[in-house]
């Protein structure tokens, strides 16, 4: 399993994403998280912003973050989007067999 920890601007692009990935079965769950306070260099300046912040979850395969990561680009709003890829070290088998399930 892996994990994607995607920072977006607003609930709409979080869930529009989501919704996108989870429709092409890329992924089998995606979590929207609220309220995170961004602080980052844009152009020469320090930002602030409010994001919210999407963890995707699929399966480790060969070409799973390359496509993830790909489709993603083409989906977020920014110019410049966070697309990071968190490993995993381990993972209860039955949500394990839920996630295979889900992908199929």
């Amino acid at each position: 399993m892996i994990l994607f920890y995607i920072p977006c601007p607003d609930k709409t692009s979080a869930e529009k994403i989501a919704q996108t990935l989870l429709e092409e079965k890329i992924i089998g769950c995606a979590n929207i998280i609220p309220g995170m306070e961004s602080m980052y260099w844009w152009e020469g300046k320090i930002e602030t912003s409010s994001e919210y912040i999407l963890i995707l979850k699929t399966l480790k395969t060969p070409d799973a973050q390359e496509r993830i990561t790909k489709r993603v680009q083409e989906l977020h709003p920014y110019d410049v989007p966070c697309v990071m890829t968190l490993p995993v070290l381990g993972i209860n088998d039955s949500y394990k067999k839920w996630l295979e399930e889900s992908l199929k």
